[in-house]
């Protein structure tokens, strides 16, 4: 989820642009029974974060999940079509791209993007890309400590502060990872609204009063497409006192991002969607533990460049909304500042 809602995002604002794009998910190149486990890989790390962590050191090549039937399919239709432009923003797709460059009369001018959302490499992303027709699009640069480019969510410019509603959206990124839970009763004694994301019915178990609940439909599925062939984003519903949940679908953004444009923090894990997220929202975040050594790299980046706080200082400063607001201002001063991204790739195509 990580790298779908930023090709989303792409998506969307390139079309407007009046580009013509079509959004692929390498699940759809999997074998079926690869797939058909992602659902049990989900479920398992939503309830323990230490096998994820384990896990993802573990990240191994993704050609033996491959059905080579379906790449080959693909790569025919690109050649057909005489594909020469992507945009990349998961690695486990390199194996697929060497070999439609091995094939394609044309390959000379193939180029692809590679957009990373983490500041530094991820699992992912662990294939040779030294051919030149590779180039590497840091959005958040971890080695050179700055921002090289924003990914608007929407048009909408950041609420000041003083007009948010004073609220915290905490969640687990999309699959719901990490120790947001963990952290819900110390927030809800403390008096604390949360705006809470969960993942499957079993995470509304412990409502407490005071906060709201938001439930990602547990039946769709991120490689499933709509009945105009598009990839959507997650439908989101707000959960009702008696359990009832209407689920609303957004086509431009992720429907969570109201919430968090209206928060006064981010309580999450540093991945590399959440900094996307806090940057065009100039919501500050606060930090729980990492999910690898490319979230820790994140959190590190935001911490200095004024962006965030660790959860634990936050609780020893009382929780208090004054460090928040200075790292919003130093957000929203960034965010002036940084060229936005799909302005930059147009401009130069």
């Amino acid at each position: 989820m990580g790298a779908y809602v930023p090709a989303l995002l792409l998506d969307r604002q390139l079309r407007a642009r009046g580009l013509t794009t079509e959004v692929l998910l390498i699940e759809n190149s999997f074998l079926g029974e690869k797939r058909d486990n992602i659902a049990k890989t989900k479920s398992a790390f939503h309830h323990n974060f230490a096998l994820a962590r384990m896990a993802q050191k573990l990240v191994r090549d993704i050609e033996p999940s491959l059905d080579q039937d379906r790449v080959e399919r693909l790569l025919d239709a690109w050649e057909s079509e005489r594909r020469r432009r992507f945009i990349v923003v998961y690695g486990f797709w390199i194996p697929i791209l060497a070999q439609y460059l091995a094939r394609a009369p044309f390959a000379a001018e193939v180029r692809f993007e590679l957009v990373h959302p983490d500041s530094v490499i991820s699992p992912s992303w662990r294939y040779d890309t030294t051919d030149p027709r590779y180039r590497h699009v840091w959005l958040s640069d971890g080695q050179q400590r700055r921002i090289n480019y924003r990914l608007q969510v929407d048009d909408t410019p950041p609420l000041a502060y003083a007009q948010r509603n004073g609220r915290f959206v905490i969640h687990g990124g999309g699959w719901g990872l990490g120790t947001y839970q963990e952290r819900i009763p110390q927030l809800t004694s403390h008096g604390i609204g949360l705006d809470i994301t969960a993942y499957e019915p079993g995470d509304l178990t412990d409502r407490a009063a005071g906060h709201r609940y938001y439930m990602i439909d547990p039946a769709w599925q991120p490689w499933e497409r709509d009945g105009q062939g598009r990839h959507r984003f997650a439908p989101l519903g707000e959960v009702a006192p008696d359990g009832a949940v209407v689920y609303t679908q957004c086509d431009d953004r992720p429907c969570v991002y109201e919430l968090i444009r209206n928060a006064i923090g981010i309580i999450s894990k540093p991945g590399g969607s959440t900094l996307i997220d806090s940057l065009s929202s100039a919501t500050p975040l606060i930090l729980l533990e990492p999910f690898g050594e490319h979230e820790q790299r994140n959190a590190e980046l935001w911490l200095d460049l004024g962006f965030a706080i660790q959860y634990q200082d936050w609780a020893a400063a009382d929780f208090g909304c004054a460090v928040l607001e200075r790292l919003h201002h130093h957000l929203s001063a960034a965010r002036e500042r940084v060229p936005n991204y799909v302005d930059i790739y147009c401009s130069l195509r």
